[in-house]
């Protein structure tokens, strides 16, 4: 009775409760069973849990959790984890002991169908007994448990779960036959930048029709980061005093474009989290330009609007293909230090930012915000709009320290500021600026998410 007693061992030890009952009882048999598979690699072990009637696919749940050397663990190494779990007191899921006792670490990941399940009864080598378990209770008292991915099939359903997790969702995209249509305000702003005819008066018609932005672009106008003294009260003065035509042609743009499209709003990938991050990223895109030689300047407007929509793929995955955003959501929910853009390519062979050129090529969008969204992941990026590919990943870089950045760089580099013409003290003078208007600017990311 091994992996029983290792059960109940890991289940006592983390204070999570349960119960021995009989399999062969009626009562039992009716209700959800099951499995644990006990892996491991160089970094500790793993143990999944999925539907007992289902089959375990390993090659599927390396990739969720990036841990390509997962193998099945023998009876040898079994035993030496129910030995060293009786010898060790400190709980083993919890990260302060795994780093004092690494043979013991131990990371749960638990399939996404049955993290919605409640009790359920766990099958181990004792063929009269099930240990009963409340999924909740291993969620909230395990403190590294993680829910999301999909690792377990039906017997006869393995190629519709490869062709879920592995699909290139770029290629079902190009295959979509009606893609989302540009948002009617939107659009309307674009068509007006083209026009060399068009006027203040023009714009303001289009953008007074939604008082939430025009709410937002005053409050924007009103912030201690343009240095005005008096009360922006319209949007006239807006524009002609403090932020310019073009800032709030593409300001009221990026959100009206945003606005149409919907993600949930909680998570790491949430709406709150989507908008947040982008308005503070704009607005430090625009606070670093500021910052730049005025000969390699560029125009506040564009940078502003490139630092709102770098993310914009995000948005399309959401709304074009929830389930496999769901997952991605759970799991960097559950793990928020995992790599964004690696698990993306890991799940679905393409990122949000392949996403998110597909659509703004379809768009026709300007090129300095499809190169944007297309290549801010991309460090060797060096094409004609890399100014503004180099703002976005520098103001992510900064404002990573704060939680409000993706960027898998977490410090800021020498070489971009180089590039840009800017100093160590110009960016952390940019991110004081922008910190220091975080109520303008939150309250700004909440209108997004109305």
């Amino acid at each position: 009775m091994l992996l029983s007693s290792i059960i109940q061992s890991l289940l006592s030890n983390q204070d999570v409760p349960y119960r021995l009952v009989d399999s062969a009882n009626p009562e039992n048999l009716a209700q959800t069973h099951a499995s644990m598979s006990f892996l491991k690699d160089p970094l500790g072990i793993v143990v999944a849990i999925y539907n007992n009637g289902h089959q375990f696919d390993l090659l599927t749940l390396k990739a969720l959790i990036e841990r390509p050397a997962l193998r099945f663990m023998s009876i040898e190494e079994l035993e030496e984890t129910l030995l060293s779990l009786k010898n060790i007191k400190s709980k083993p899921f919890d990260k302060t002991s795994a780093s004092k006792h690494k043979d013991s670490n131990i990371q749960l990941i638990i399939d996404d169908p049955m993290s919605s399940q409640s009790t359920v009864l766990l099958v181990t080598d004792d063929p009269a007994r099930r240990i009963q378990v409340d999924i909740w209770d291993m969620q909230i008292m395990i403190e590294n448990a993680l829910i999301g991915g999909i690792f377990s099939h039906k017997n006869n359903d393995k190629n519709s779960l490869a062709g879920n997790m592995n699909s290139n969702l770029l290629e079902q995209l190009k295959n979509i036959d009606h893609l989302p249509v540009m948002p009617t305000i939107a659009a309307k702003l674009l068509e007006l930048h083209a026009k060399p005819e068009g006027t203040v008066d023009d714009m303001v018609r289009i953008i007074s029709h939604d008082p939430a932005l025009t709410a937002q672009i005053l409050r924007y106008a009103n912030s201690a980061l343009f240095g005005f003294s008096g009360q922006i009260n319209n949007l006239q003065d807006a524009i002609f005093r403090v932020l310019s035509y073009e800032t709030v042609l593409y300001m009221s743009f990026g959100a009206a474009l945003g606005r149409a499209f919907k993600l949930p709003q909680t998570g790491r990938l949430g709406m709150s989290t989507f908008w947040k991050e982008a308005t503070y990223t704009a607005a430090l895109c625009q606070q670093l330009a500021l910052h730049m030689p005025i000969q390699s300047r560029p125009p506040a407007a564009i940078t502003y609007i490139t630092g709102l929509l770098h993310n914009i793929g995000l948005v399309i995955m959401g709304n074009l293909f929830q389930t496999e955003f769901d997952w991605l959501n759970k799991m960097l929910t559950s793990r928020p230090e995992q790599s964004l853009i690696t698990t993306e390519q890991n799940l679905f062979g393409c990122t949000h930012a392949t996403i998110g050129q597909h659509l703004m090529q379809h768009w026709n969008m300007p090129e300095e915000i499809t190169a944007v969204v297309a290549e801010h992941h991309n460090i060797h990026y060096n094409g004609k709009q890399a100014t503004y590919v180099w703002l976005t990943q520098l103001a992510g870089q900064a404002l990573s320290a704060h939680g409000l950045s993706d960027s898998d760089e977490k410090v800021i580099s020498e070489e971009l500021c180089l590039r840009l013409g800017l100093s160590e003290a110009d960016v952390e003078d940019a991110l004081a600026a922008i910190m220091g208007e975080n109520t303008a600017l939150d309250a700004m990311a909440d209108t997004l998410c109305a």
